[in-house]
């Protein structure tokens, strides 16, 4: 969800290259003003907005429809706990006027911290922030009433070493990179196995999903639609491993992880790196960084 500020009034007709039908849907909604189309941080929205609200029309995939209904169910019980999130208005996935799915939220004028502050350590306040807002949520967080299932289901990748093993099986990755790998991944599976504490996750924090002042006050956790119950250490999968220490903080001054948190983190930390690989891209620092710093506590 991005949110930007206040709106200079322009044409309707001019303000969308797309044959959404927003007039229709917020006068449904009583809603008047001027609006115009705003920048999508993902690709799951089509997102306009007056200067005081919100409106997400999802784009014509399954993937967009279940994300909208997920966060239609997660993100009102998460601001009813207190958590930052944004008012939602009104949710309709009936087709009454278009196809898809679609939202009406309260706007909150503010900036996607990943435009203007993309390194975590020049923002450590606003991941301390975040690492807060978490702890609420999973403090808080007992119940939420889901008849449709529409909420996502949060796990981890435990196929590391065969997709490690895959790797070094059909790519030129060196072979002592291989090692290293396939040590960190030994070293840290029995971290990830057998039963483990369940809470109700945002499942998908990074810095284009943070609304902020421009002086790095939170505003908002935005883009619920991967929420679910899952493993609380999960919240830092998508998290810089920079921005790691920072979120741990603020999450310490309002609830504990356990003794083996780091080395789950690490964990789906490393199953990210092997994906780049997957996809072909090369590794480089973040990795070497990653892999000291399992071998600080293997």
């Amino acid at each position: 969800m991005s949110h930007f500020p206040a709106i200079i009034p322009t044409p309707m007709a001019l303000v969308s290259g797309h044959h959404d039908p927003v007039d229709a849907i917020l006068a449904h909604h009583g809603v008047s003003g001027p609006w115009q189309e705003l920048p999508a941080t993902g690709i799951a929205n089509r997102i306009y907005a007056t200067d005081d609200i919100v409106l997400r029309i999802a784009v014509d995939c399954s993937e967009a429809l279940e994300d909208a209904r997920t966060e239609s169910v997660a993100a009102p019980v998460a601001l009813s706990a207190g958590v930052r999130v944004p008012r939602l208005i009104s949710f309709n996935d009936s087709g009454t006027f278009t196809n898809r799915a679609y939202s009406l939220w309260e706007r909150i004028h503010g900036e996607t911290l990943g435009f203007f502050a993309p390194d975590p350590r020049s923002c450590p306040a606003t991941w301390r922030a975040v690492g807060h807002q978490l702890a609420l949520l999973h403090n808080r967080v007992h119940d939420c009433i889901d008849p449709y299932g529409w909420l996502d289901h949060p796990a981890r990748d435990l196929h590391l070493e065969e997709r490690i093993a895959s790797l070094a099986a059909t790519s030129d990755i060196e072979s002592t990179l291989v090692r290293k790998l396939e040590l960190s991944a030994k070293a840290l599976r029995p971290a990830v196995e057998g039963t483990l504490a369940v809470r109700f996750l945002h499942n998908d924090v990074h810095a284009m999903n943070l609304m902020c002042a421009r002086d790095g006050t939170l505003l908002a956790l935005l883009d619920w639609g991967d929420a679910g119950w899952g493993d609380p250490v999960l919240e830092l999968a998508q998290v810089p491993l920079a921005a790691v220490p920072f979120v741990l903080q603020g999450y310490e001054s309002e609830a504990h992880l356990d003794n083996a948190a780091e080395a789950r983190m690490l964990w789906d930390k490393l199953c990210g790196e092997v994906e780049q690989f997957e996809k072909r891209r090369l590794y480089g620092r973040s990795l070497e960084n990653l892999l000291a710093r399992i071998s600080r506590i293997a």
